[in-house]
């Protein structure tokens, strides 16, 4: 049987004398939530000014006593009350007028007074108190990185100076407010899940922009749940790291690699593209075996990773016909031994060749081994079975259906079927049996596939 370029690199497979053939890789807040989280979700709303509130509630709560208690005192003084109020001001007199006018200040003052630290407990008792004694806030204090507690309510019941001065406030300004405060609207909702999960300790930390003095800034969050010192429900101690510099040189070193990786990508295709341009029957070839050997690995159930280094030997594994004579590859006869050993080191070649770019694959390897048979009677080492990388045995199979479905000059193209019939003959002999029967599912189908999408067909 004569040969040609493709099936000198791709052993193609034959069937004895006689033999029949057979016939042809973001969650809604509310799954998994069932509100009963002692973590609230974030509330706009809830923004607790202490010293503001307070003092609102006192100044109204003045305003009525002192007007109340000026009507208290002038009950006993009928002739002011009768002037004020039926004869007008003007018929008060200036003893009237001064006594009114200091009755309702000294009341006024009196009530602020009164109502000020009353109200400003009241608010304060809607948040819990700073629950560190004095030898723990030293110790706190000591700490140069930001470091919170949540109570129940999701508000900062304590924070140390660090936290402090990242947000630009003092830490009583900063007590009392919710920890939503300081964090962007667009990612609130992430925020709370974050806050359910370290509370119900299924994670230890997360990533978090926090609203600072220098902007937003990208923080890594380590927190764990603790037992408050008035609630059962579990609080949340925290201590924000700044990492805004590292996701940026991160995010600087990812655009590069993906851009060095998009040029050896390139240049990959480039030097595939003059491989198949020595012999217009190639044209073509590695592109449709990278694409089947990514199905391949797919339905094989390897991970995206393991799929994408396979496509990428797949694209370059015939890379080293570049080193073989250009008239033994176009040579429409039958091959010599010599000539035979001679296209059999294309494997090496290619090997060789890829070996000089650092791959995060083997990619060097896979290129090599994709000519060894499962039995062990392949070239160039003779590995057998698992031995042979499994990227190897993928582009084995991918490379020799093909060859087979591709024209050649000395015989035409086999159908599908015919060419996984010839494959299955050989599975556990030169192919992976694993690999071969992938391959008949993938061709099994496409086949049912196109036979739905074909007009007039059950």
């Amino acid at each position: 049987m004569s040969s040609s370029i493709d099936d000198r690199y791709t052993t193609e497979p034959a069937l004895e004398p006689g033999a029949d053939e057979p016939q042809g890789w973001d969650i809604p807040l509310s799954d998994g939530l069932d509100g009963t989280s002692p973590i609230p979700r974030p509330d706009p709303g809830n923004n607790p000014q202490i010293e503001t509130f307070a003092r609102l509630l006192s100044a109204a709560g003045a305003i009525f006593l002192s007007l109340a208690f000026i009507a208290f005192l002038y009950l006993a003084d009928t002739e002011t009350i009768w002037s004020l109020f039926f004869s007008g001001l003007s018929q008060v007199n200036n003893a009237g007028a001064m006594k009114i006018a200091a009755v309702a200040g000294i009341g006024a003052i009196c009530a602020a007074l009164l109502l000020h630290p009353l109200m400003r407990a009241f608010v304060v008792s809607k948040v819990e108190a700073r629950s560190l004694d004095a030898e723990q806030r030293a110790i706190v204090e000591m700490i140069p990185s930001p470091i919170f507690f949540l109570n129940t309510e999701a508000n900062l019941e304590d924070v140390n100076g660090a936290f402090a001065r990242m947000v630009g406030r003092s830490a009583d300004s900063v007590i009392g407010r919710n920890i939503y405060d300081f964090i962007p609207k667009d990612v609130q909702d992430s925020a709370y899940q974050s806050l359910v999960k370290v509370s119900a300790h299924e994670i230890e930390g997360f990533r978090c922009p926090i609203m600072t003095d220098r902007g937003v800034r990208m923080f890594y969050i380590h927190a764990e749940p603790y037992r408050g010192h008035n609630a059962e429900a579990p609080h949340i101690i925290g201590m924000a790291l700044d990492i805004t510099d590292d996701v940026a040189a991160t995010e600087a070193l990812e655009t590069r690699y993906q851009s060095l990786r998009a040029a050896t990508m390139e240049t990959l295709e480039s030097v595939a593209h003059v491989v198949e341009t020595r012999d217009p029957y190639l044209n073509g070839h590695h592109d449709r075996v990278a694409k089947l050997a990514g199905e391949l690995a797919r339905e094989l159930g390897l991970s995206d990773d393991e799929k994408e280094g396979i496509e990428v030997a797949a694209r370059a594994h015939d890379i080293g016909t570049i080193r073989i004579p250009f008239e033994i590859q176009v040579k429409p006869e039958p091959l010599t031994e010599a000539e035979c050993a001679i296209i059999q080191e294309h494997a090496a070649y290619g090997a060789e060749l890829l070996s000089r770019v650092s791959f995060p694959w083997p990619v060097a390897e896979i290129v090599e081994q994709h000519h060894e048979f499962y039995d062990g009677s392949g070239y160039p080492k003779g590995l057998k079975g698992d031995k042979i990388l499994i990227g190897a045995r993928i582009i084995a199979v991918a490379d020799a259906y093909d060859a087979l479905t591709s024209q050649r000059p000395y015989r035409t193209a086999i159908t599908k079927s015919e060419a996984l019939a010839r494959l299955m003959k050989l599975g556990g002999q030169h192919y992976d049996p694993a690999v071969v029967s992938a391959l008949s599912k993938l061709v099994q189908r496409t086949a049912s596939n196109l036979e739905e999408d074909t007009p007039g067909r059950m």
